[in-house]
């Protein structure tokens, strides 16, 4: 038995790892550093309702580690969204995310982070970022945490025409690159709301320099509810507020999702 839950473990990280937008493995952490390793993980498979054009429903596979030893603290996170629909793949997205935070106990404490990510129906066919952040954490009774970030990244994206209606198509139209250095803010709640539930709520706000009043706006919500020592129920609501998208797709974007938490 052991072994079959192994397997099904290791085929599900690697399916997530072979197809894959905001990480939410960070916890509520005020005990003292220690000099031992210390390793955490979480699977998490479910259904997932996507808006842009249509509304799509399909399946989700999500994982999500952390190393924490002594003063360092690395997260890895990544996420495959895949439905096949006869000879054409209806929508194939998903990302790659390293974060790592030094000194992450401490109230005020640097992040830095690598990420890339893809969506081909909105007409995403690529997007790298990496960036660094200063980050103020603010405890409550070791019950609730605010967190407020700011700091730089660097954004390289590429664009097609898949997700743009017919009639905006130029007729000339290649994929668009773009290579922004941008602000990248953040604030974030996390706490308990039981014993056995928690919930994250975030706000992103990233935008370019000369362009700073035309930014992305990005909402998550997070809810876990544990139903067992090892299983939780999660959902997770994500949406995205684009002023000014590369291509002219809709504006605003979101996804809903319900899963099935294994947590090692």
């Amino acid at each position: 038995m052991l072994l079959r839950i192994n397997g099904m473990i290791a085929l599900l990280l690697i399916a997530s790892m072979v197809s894959a937008q905001i990480i939410n493995i960070d916890k509520i952490d005020t005990l003292d550093y220690i000099k031992k390793a210390q390793w955490s993980m979480n699977i998490a498979s479910g259904l997932e309702v996507d808006k842009q054009q249509i509304t799509l429903f399909d399946a989700s596979t999500f994982a999500d580690a952390s190393l924490q030893k002594m003063h360092e603290l690395f997260i890895f996170s990544a996420s495959n969204r895949f439905t096949y629909n006869g000879p054409e793949d209806v929508l194939n997205t998903g990302y790659f995310h390293l974060r790592w935070r030094h000194d992450y106990k401490e109230q005020l404490h640097p992040e830095s982070y690598v990420q890339y990510q893809w969506d081909n129906k909105r007409g995403m066919v690529h997007r790298f970022v990496t960036g660094a952040n200063l980050r103020y954490n603010f405890w409550h009774h070791k019950m609730w945490e605010m967190t407020f970030a700011t700091g730089l990244m660097y954004e390289n994206e590429e664009w097609d025409y898949t997700a743009v209606d017919s009639n905006k198509i130029p007729a000339v139209s290649p994929n668009i690159h773009t290579s922004l250095l941008k602000s990248n803010s953040y604030m974030k709640w996390e706490g308990k709301l039981s014993s056995s539930s928690n919930i994250a709520i975030g706000l992103f706000y990233q935008a370019a320099f000369q362009h700073f009043l035309l930014p992305r706006i990005a909402l998550n919500v997070n809810l876990d509810m544990d139903i067992s020592k090892h299983f939780a129920i999660g959902f997770k609501y994500g949406g995205i507020y684009d002023v000014e998208p590369v291509v002219p797709i809709h504006k605003f974007y979101y996804t809903l999702s319900n899963n099935l938490i294994y947590k090692l």
